[in-house]
């Protein structure tokens, strides 16, 4: 499982116009079941996504196409790790 650390590089002037664009982005990895939660920071300056456990290399590649990226105003730290423990009613996101 991984935590997607999104964090801006740029001023929120020039992340806004691409806001839409990136909320499409997540909402479709929601659709294919890749994403599991996504919001903004409370300070305004970036988000935290929670990812299904997947390959390295093939969630680079999703992340180089979100629209933060490739227009260069954010930026992603990657946390993986081993969900073993949960609350019961999330106990499905839990590794064995």
């Amino acid at each position: 499982m991984y935590i997607l650390n999104v964090s801006y590089i740029e001023q929120p002037a020039k992340v806004e116009p691409h806001v839409g664009p990136h909320s499409a982005w997540v909402k479709r990895h929601f659709a294919e079941g890749l994403f599991l939660f996504a919001g903004p920071k409370k300070s305004g300056l970036g988000g935290v996504i929670l990812a299904k456990s997947i390959d390295r290399p093939t969630l680079d590649s999703i992340l180089a196409e979100d629209p933060y990226i490739t227009e260069s105003v954010a930026e992603y730290q990657i946390l993986e790790f081993d969900c073993k423990a949960a609350e019961p009613s999330l106990a499905l996101l839990t590794t064995s």
